[in-house]
């Protein structure tokens, strides 16, 4: 059979269904299943299990200024943060350069993948900064 586009699976669909699961998993059991896990890993691969490193070590948080804007900041496994869009797959870090425009072996970057987890699974940091701080922090984005 041949596919065209409009037949091929696309993975942010299929991860927008799956972070429903995430969440109830989540909610309910307190952990997520080993056929979920299995399913994120077929469409992230090792870029999950870094993610879900970031997780445990509680590196994601949402930064929130006053004024009501938000993004996320993910400190990387080297102590790094990076500011991560809400409703985007774009990320400061170089891994996003390389391998997701670039190279286009990965959907998104870790730091991504953990920040869109973390929210599903509802453990996120929260932290507030002044409008001025926020808009540092923007203008500042490569």
């Amino acid at each position: 059979m041949k596919y065209t586009m409009a037949k091929v699976p696309d993975t942010f669909a299929i991860m927008h269904g799956l972070l429903g699961v995430v969440k109830s998993e989540f909610e309910s059991a307190g952990q997520l299943s080993p056929e979920l896990l299995r399913s994120l890993h077929m469409l992230h691969g090792q870029t999950l299990v870094s993610a879900l490193d970031l997780i445990d070590s509680k590196k994601v948080t949402i930064v929130t200024s006053n004024s009501g804007r938000w993004v996320y900041q993910v400190t990387g496994s080297a102590g790094t943060p990076y500011v991560c869009l809400p409703d985007s797959i774009f990320c400061q870090c170089p891994a996003f350069k390389f391998s997701v425009l670039k190279k286009k072996d990965s959907v998104m970057c870790k730091h991504v993948l953990a920040a869109i987890l973390a929210t599903a699974m509802g453990v996120t940091d929260k932290k507030t900064i002044s409008d001025e701080y926020m808009m540092d922090l923007l203008f500042h984005m490569d």
